[in-house]
């Protein structure tokens, strides 16, 4: 089952009475005769929602109590053992349950061998087992590829889902799961597919409504996007996702002011949600609302506990701040911080892959240490992971952004000379522009200009814009900076 199932489950009637019955004999110290599956929904609620693991466990012993050979208690047992790192023990615990075929043993097996990295053996033992089940089959291939899923492995899911389309190719729960995989692989356009197909047979689903606006997102398409959250809002005003997108939107439209308070609204909704507090301090940081930034970043950090999936984007926003700041030390110590919370196993894979170094060359950069950050744009280089060209427009980049137009126009001018790489040169063109205006070389920034327009340059309206009145289209650039330098427009030839 997915974890959005799971938290949904826990806000029904129907769980709620199960709590109230087992926490009223809890606080009473009266005996009580449960169901296993009733005390393991309450553990897992524990688990789950509280992260209270020893109320989880005397849930979880007091089933075992009342029910030795029930299944439900076992496994929870077992998966407790994994997710807390104890694998073998995880692996004896899993083969002691006595029905080793029920479905959650197997789905249990399988996520022992991915932890182990065993995914494509975990793919084939699924689908083995898949292949002598003769009810429900089409619901035991689309649990086994969230398995996959939850550890982002959308090629292992992608061949599950790839046999349940086989099997039910209009079943909606195989839009569903299609759906979700290609958002995780940011193939947004086949992801829009299926989303679309959900909205045909149920246009009230809001799950598919917020996917619509993700897939939207990632093609940056913000009035879809945007007319998705009003969809998903127009079915459920609360619905916490929707305005988390929504305000998401309109960061990326920077409308931070808007963003802001839906944000307020959002803390207002969760306020244990360390992610609205990242996010909104993002905004206020973007309002020049500095102080109120740090403050919010704080909260989330204790919120956080050093466990939240963002925990990463966390301490490098937290750096980022204190970089504004002038508080160099302490920046480039959560830079550390941020880097370690990178490299554990629970890290998202795109955080594992980022090279911190360059938030450290930003910091220096930012506070006027030319030397320093250049020295850190020199050990990325060294390290080899990516091209040295890739690495110095990067570096450039980072002193464009820090305002220091000198430094970041000798890099640029460097690629110029060595790269025949002409994709690079042409997102050079813009900000070579930019440093030679801001640098006071108006006639350098009019040729380059001119070079933007006809490489069709990326990020031309973003790199130059300000340079113009509102409306004037980059291809129009190059005629009026001729006016704003000569004052009077260019004869045609």
């Amino acid at each position: 089952m997915r974890l959005d199932d799971d938290l949904r489950y826990f806000e029904t009637q129907e769980f709620k009475k199960i709590l109230a019955r087992y926490e009223a004999a809890r606080e009473a110290g009266s005996s009580i005769y449960m169901d296993a599956d009733e005390l393991t929904d309450v553990a897992e609620y524990y688990t789950m929602v509280l992260n209270n693991d020893d109320l989880a466990n005397e849930a979880i012993e007091l089933a075992i109590h009342l029910h030795p050979d029930a299944v439900d208690p076992l496994i929870f047992q077992a998966r407790q053992l994994m997710l807390n790192g104890k694998t073998e023990a995880a692996k004896m615990a899993c083969d002691q349950i006595p029905d080793q075929q029920h479905r959650e043993v197997l789905f249990l097996r399988a996520e022992l061998m991915v932890r182990d990295g065993k995914n494509e053996e975990a793919v084939n033992y699924l689908l083995d087992c898949s292949d002598g089940i003769m009810e429900d089959r089409d619901y035991f291939l689309f649990d086994s590829a969230y398995i996959f899923i939850d550890y982002h492995d959308y090629v292992s899911a992608h061949l599950l889902a790839s046999e349940l389309e086989k099997m039910a190719p209009k079943w909606f729960k195989t839009w569903e799961l299609l759906a979700d995989i290609y958002l995780g692989e940011s193939n947004n356009e086949q992801a829009l597919v299926n989303i679309e197909k959900m909205l045909d047979k149920d246009p009230f689903y809001i799950d598919a409504w917020n996917w619509r606006s993700e897939a939207y997102c990632g093609l940056s398409d913000y009035t879809k996007a945007f007319e998705s959250t009003d969809f998903a809002l127009a079915v459920d005003p609360q619905n916490e996702r929707a305005l988390e997108l929504k305000a998401w939107v309109l960061m990326r439209q920077e409308n931070f002011e808007g963003a802001h308070l839906l944000y307020i609204q959002l803390r207002k909704m969760n306020p244990e949600s360390e992610i609205h507090c990242i996010y909104d301090s993002y905004c206020l940081f973007d309002m020049g609302k500095i102080d109120e930034s740090l403050r919010l970043i704080e909260r989330a950090e204790m919120l956080a506990e050093g466990m939240s999936p963002e925990q990463p984007a966390i301490f490098e926003h937290h750096a980022h701040i204190l970089s504004e700041l002038s508080r160099v030390d302490e920046a480039l110590h959560y830079i550390d911080l941020a880097e370690q919370a990178a490299r554990s196993d629970q890290a998202k894979p795109e955080d594992q892959q980022q090279d911190f170094d360059y938030y450290r060359a930003r910091i220096y950069a930012d506070n006027g240490e030319t030397e320093l950050a250049l020295k850190q744009i020199e050990i990325i280089a060294g390290k080899n992971n990516e091209n040295v060209e890739t690495v110095v427009f990067q570096g450039a980049l980072i002193f464009f952004e820090a305002g220091d137009y000198r430094v970041s126009l000798e890099l640029m001018k460097q690629l110029m000379r060595h790269s025949n790489d002409d994709a690079l040169k042409s997102q050079c063109y813009p900000y070579l522009a930019a440093c030679n205006h801001e640098t006071g070389n108006s006639e350098e920034c009019l040729e380059n200009i001119r070079l933007a327009i006809e490489n069709n340059s990326p990020e031309m309206k973003e790199t130059l814009g300000y340079l113009f009145a509102e409306g004037v289209q980059p291809a129009e650039y190059y005629d009026y900076y001729y006016y704003k330098i000569s004052g009077h427009w260019k004869e045609i030839d």
